[in-house]
């Protein structure tokens, strides 16, 4: 799901109805209107949700990395650009549910500076999953726990986010590489990283293509434990015990 989130900004909330459900913004206004001068988009990006209540628990429970807001609260805004199954537009965050609702964008501060881009973020013993990060260096050392290291094995324009002192810091053993045409192992990639769009012709990573998104998802689906037969490193793939979802 991809999708925009605005949330009212203190400063210019002259009539207080920052939390206020929408069946009782006429009493605090004096009319029901959604105005949009007085919020903020504070986040832009992709998502693993499948539902607005999906979305809700993850801005509260689980921020997608780099996110600034706070918790998805009643009077925010989501917006839904994409999605399978929930029809484009924007929804309003009541006490129990979401109500559709008239919104004007162009008339929101953009907080988020577009400088965010999603990423795939794969982690030892668990599932992949999409994140949102800022495009700087501080925000990917976060991610992957150290001083970063760009490593590009496939054909595709994306590269793999690692640690560079992975090994050599004992890391846990992660996700093997393997050749395209051979399927043998080529590198062992140690503790989390995420892979990024990585065009040729652009400076900055950008947004990882929802159909590259897909192929290394599944390439990357299941984690991996290691160990040594006659000589050579072999890889068995195993379900964590956590309670993700693939989606």
């Amino acid at each position: 799901m991809k999708i925009n989130i605005y949330q009212i900004n203190h400063e210019r909330d002259t009539h207080r109805v920052a939390f206020v459900d929408t069946k009782y913004l006429e009493k605090a206004q004096g009319n029901s209107a959604i105005n949009s001068k007085i919020y903020d988009k504070v986040f832009s990006g992709n998502v693993d949700c499948k539902t607005l209540d999906d979305v809700y628990s993850r801005f509260n429970t689980d921020h997608p990395t780099g996110y600034c807001g706070r918790s998805l609260s009643i009077s925010d805004v989501v917006e839904v650009l994409e999605d399978e199954s929930l029809e484009k537009g924007f929804y309003f965050c009541n006490t129990y549910d979401f109500k559709k609702v008239d919104f004007e964008p162009s008339k929101t501060q953009d907080t988020v500076s577009r400088n965010m881009i999603t990423v795939l973020y794969i982690q030892a013993n668990h599932y992949p999953k999409t994140v949102a990060i800022d495009n700087s260096l501080e925000a990917m050392q976060k991610l992957v726990g150290g001083n970063i290291e760009e490593y590009m094995p496939f054909e595709d324009e994306v590269a793999i986010i690692c640690n560079e002192e992975g090994k050599m810091n004992g890391l846990p053993l992660n996700r093997a590489v393997y050749d395209e045409k051979t399927k043998e192992i080529i590198d062992i990639i140690a503790g989390d990283f995420f892979i990024a769009y990585a065009p040729i012709d652009s400076e900055k990573f950008k947004d990882l293509p929802k159909d590259l998104e897909q192929k290394y998802r599944e390439k990357f689906k299941f984690p991996e434990r290691f160990y040594k037969q006659n000589g050579e490193i072999k890889a068995y793939q195993y379900k964590p015990k956590e309670l993700d979802t693939i989606r």
